[in-house]
């Protein structure tokens, strides 16, 4: 045992080792037909022009249970809430939401950077972005790396 420094001392305790099963939280199941009736409501407040509450419902309760095509049905729904605010609001609506809110705002514009239409969008996510770490500092940001529920 000369070099000592370069055992895993990890793999010789069982107990330490965790399953990704065991770290990633259990979200309920969501159906498809209740992903568009939230969206088809979120898109009746966007014609009404009350993009603060289209956000706040969109941002509430996300689908994290949803199937990946409902999911990017509601991202894409997300996206045209952000592209249809006037950048003057987004301080007093980010604002507005909780901290649970907050978090989901961030995992949607993280996600929208990485979609094909947000980055056809890419200067109002990052406009969105800026005035949400403004005003919430970077905590959403480090709970987005460390969350495992995917939107």
């Amino acid at each position: 045992m000369e070099d000592w420094r370069r055992i895993d001392i990890d793999a010789l305790d069982p107990e330490n080792t965790m399953t990704l099963e065991e770290l990633t939280p259990e979200v309920p199941p969501v159906s498809s037909q209740e992903v568009s009736s939230k969206i088809n409501n979120i898109r009746t407040l966007i014609s009404k022009g009350s993009h603060g509450d289209a956000i706040l419902l969109a941002v509430d309760e996300p689908p994290y249970g949803a199937d990946e095509q409902s999911k990017e049905l509601y991202l894409n729904t997300v996206i045209d809430i952000f592209s249809a605010t006037k950048q003057t609001d987004i301080a007093s609506i980010v604002k507005s939401l909780s901290l649970e809110q907050q978090n989901a705002l961030l995992k949607y514009l993280y996600k929208g950077m990485a979609s094909k239409k947000g980055q056809q969008q890419g200067g109002i996510l990052l406009a969105w972005y800026e005035k949400t770490v403004e005003v919430t500092g970077l905590g959403p940001v480090v709970r987005y790396l460390t969350d495992r529920r995917t939107v």
